[in-house]
């Protein structure tokens, strides 16, 4: 009853305040609009509650709409970003214009889906999808180019897949153009990207991998194989570097030592600098400058069957989304990919997340240090990765990894060297661990949402701040390895979300959780991104509750964000109801993704059983814990498994049952004592020669103690079962 009575108690906490409150500046109407969230525990709901400066209520979605409707009047559909670069520069500008789609437009998305159902592969379902886009897009672009060809403007690209054609004009030719009933809206397009990488540090940083606990999949036999990535960055990757898998490459650019380098973090089979994703059978590599590359490149990598793909660099935009942050939103919403991009190194400056990285849907990754260490107690946020909320004011970064004097691959021999710092390599070991989790089950390489929320359900590791959301990590670093167990025992639930899909506007979701195992709980969908009244419009805003009958567990509201989260310690062990609160469905379909991670998916000890099982045999263990050699560890047996469970500790729990064998084995030499110099010990037991054993199961487990820590128990291990023939 202690923890449900401390759950109240921190809900209780939050006094007469409401669960959530943000800031709306209208400046165009002259409005500060308040959107608050209220907890009504006794309704087991959410309210919403928007009101002017007086305190007045207003309808914000319909203030938002129609501040929207007088900036494009007053700026002629131009972005601000445009209007600076021609009030500064004069002269002709690349611009890129997105076109108005009919309203009978197909939900791509939704095709995907129905190919899948039908029995299609991924890759089979996505090019479905890419193949009616181009279809349906392309009427509508080739008129525009023409209409912008007559006008006097140079037509630089006439995109294949999206409502998007790039022109090169001057300010008349563009506003005439931008006048047009089938233009939404139009964005410089930056000509130039720039590396997000950073200077050369001590070539010495083998464990960003290990913080990110990939290795531990790595073990599991997990590698990144039969996933396929695109690496798109400003050159190509070296096709000859002996530590990466075969490069497909989109162009016959110049090879560079960046995208060489973001390649090896992703994907090196060197040892100790390991990538993320080492079994990747190939990579593909498109290199390119400036925002025309972008449509380009990824048309290319879908076509070659991509799933995820890597872009370590920016455009020399900041802060709000542009052009390329619209884009990525909407082939990662209609094409099913996803993105992961650097947060940026602005830290030492303004802080601001770099475009492509400020969209909804893209995965932006801040830079933490490991301090050359694969513990996770000394890790710290690097000083100069960027973390400022863009001005629609959604969080930013989603999570962290270590990008800090990285060695990995490069451009030439003898092909492994340092390569710097910076979110460029922070990035891409999100991204590998995205494979990781598309190799354990291939149906997330089409459910972005569901990777996204796994990972950010799984970020277990958390460097500064509040353990569930805060500044500068975002919602914590990377656990490769609490996210793919997870996905591994199918702790996750997608859902296309529609209007009907919501009774006494609530979506209910049943979620099995074990009392005592903390556990992180991510819910996700997307912007839409499509011709609308905003330029990327988040069409779908839940809160979440979690109950355990009819008592709120834990309660999250963040009204600018595609997500929320969650981290609490169930009270019970049985079947929790996760409760969506709908407060705003403006679309017709919506991905959904809601994810669950408990610190037994975090578990990285490993116990290793051999010998001879049987009665009158000797059985064996190897008890492991390579990130903390000469620590104190303890190992049981039981004779009772899952769902069973034993504390260890106040946030964690081993799946085995106590039981006398429990009392009876901590006595056994080498069940318990401390670690040798790699993290390994071992012991041995003889079984009693009992005819009546034959056929008994034992399930085996350990915890590695470290008294320094708050926690006391640092790491678990999985059960191990075996039974006695």
């Amino acid at each position: 009853m202690a923890p449900l009575l401390a759950s109240l108690l921190l809900l209780a906490q939050q006094g007469p305040a409401p669960l959530a409150r943000s800031v709306r500046d209208l400046p165009e109407l002259g409005v500060v609009v308040r959107d608050e969230r209220w907890l009504d525990r006794a309704g087991l709901r959410i309210e919403r509650r928007t009101s002017d400066e007086r305190g007045r209520p207003v309808d914000l979605d319909a203030l938002l709409a129609a501040e929207v409707a007088r900036r494009d009047r007053r700026a002629g559909k131009l972005h601000p970003t445009l209007v600076g670069k021609f009030a500064a520069h004069g002269g002709a500008q690349d611009v890129a214009f997105w076109l108005v789609q009919s309203a009978s437009r197909s939900d791509l998305r939704a095709r995907i889906d129905r190919e899948l159902l039908a029995g299609a592969t991924p890759e089979v379902a996505r090019r479905a999808a890419l193949a009616l886009a181009a279809a349906e897009v392309q009427p509508g672009n080739e008129a525009f180019a023409a209409a912008a060809r007559a006008a006097g403007a140079q037509v630089l690209h006439v995109d294949t897949l999206t409502p998007v054609v790039f022109v090169r004009g001057e300010v008349g030719q563009v506003r005439r153009l931008a006048a047009r009933a089938d233009v939404d809206r139009v964005y410089w397009a930056a000509p130039r990207w720039f590396d997000e990488g950073g200077a050369l540090g001590a070539p010495a940083n083998e464990w960003a991998s290990k913080t990110a606990r990939t290795d531990v999949v790595h073990r599991r036999g997990i590698t990144g194989q039969g996933v396929r990535v695109l690496v798109n960055d400003t050159e190509e990757v070296a096709g000859n570097n002996p530590f990466l898998p075969a490069v497909v490459r989109g162009t016959n650019g110049v090879v560079g030592a960046h995208a060489t380098a973001v390649a090896g973090v992703l994907a090196s089979g060197h040892v100790p600098q390991t990538g993320a994703a080492p079994g990747l059978q190939q990579l593909y590599s498109y290199g390119g400058w400036g925002d025309v590359v972008a449509p380009q490149a990824w048309a290319w990598g879908m076509a070659q069957g991509i799933s995820f793909g890597n872009c370590s660099w920016w455009n020399g935009l900041k802060g709000q989304i542009e052009f390329l942050d619209r884009y990525f939103d909407y082939v990662i919403r209609h094409f099913a990919v996803m993105l992961f991009k650097s947060a940026g190194n602005q830290g030492g400056g303004d802080g601001k997340i770099t475009t492509p990285g400020c969209g909804y849907n893209m995965f932006a990754v801040g830079n933490a240090d490991d301090r050359a260490s694969h513990d996770w107690d000394d890790d710290v946020m690097s000083p100069s990765s960027s973390w400022v909320d863009p001005i629609e004011g959604h969080t930013k970064p989603e999570v962290v990894s270590c990008g800090t004097t990285i060695t990995t691959t490069t451009a030439a021999a003898p092909w492994i060297g340092a390569q710097g710092s910076g979110t460029s390599y922070a990035a891409p070991v999100a991204c590998g661990s995205a494979a990781l989790l598309a190799q354990t089950v291939p149906a997330l390489q089409v459910q972005p949402e569901a990777v996204r929320a796994l990972l950010m359900a799984g970020a277990f590791h958390n460097i500064e701040g509040a353990c569930a959301r805060s500044d500068r990590d975002g919602v914590g670093h990377i656990d490769a390895a609490a996210s793919q167990s997870a996905a591994a025992r199918g702790q996750y639930h997608v859902a296309s979300l529609t209007p009907a899909s919501f009774t006494n506007g609530a979506y209910d979701v049943a979620v099995p959780l074990v009392a005592g195992d903390e556990t992180r709980l991510c819910a996700v969908w997307f912007s839409l991104a499509d011709s609308s009244y905003t330029t990327d419009v988040l069409s779908m805003d839940l809160d979440l509750l979690v109950l355990w009958g009819n008592t709120v567990v834990a309660a999250a509201a963040a009204p600018q964000d595609p997500f929320e989260i969650v981290q609490f310690v169930p009270p019970f062990t049985g079947t929790y109801t996760v409760r969506l609160q709908q407060q705003r469905f403006t679309g017709t379909s919506e991905p959904f993704a809601l994810a669950w991670v408990g610190r037994r998916n975090a578990a990285t000890d490993e116990v290793i059983v051999g010998g001879r099982p049987a009665p009158g045999g000797t059985v064996t263990f190897d008890f492991v814990d390579t990130y903390h050699p000469g620590a104190l560890y303890l190992a049981v047996l039981s004779l009772t498994g899952a769902p069973a469970t034993m504390p260890v500790g106040p946030l964690k729990v081993l799946e085995l049952g106590h039981d006398p064998l429990v009392q009876a084995s901590v006595v056994v030499p080498g069940f318990y004592g401390m670690l040798d110099n790699v993290g390994r010990a071992n012991a041995s037991l003889q079984l009693p020669n009992i005819a009546w054993l034959t056929g008994l199961s034992m399930h085996t487990a350990m915890v590695t103690i470290d008294l320094g820590l708050p926690e006391i128990v640092e790491e678990t291990s999985p059960v191990t079962t075996f039974a006695v023939r």
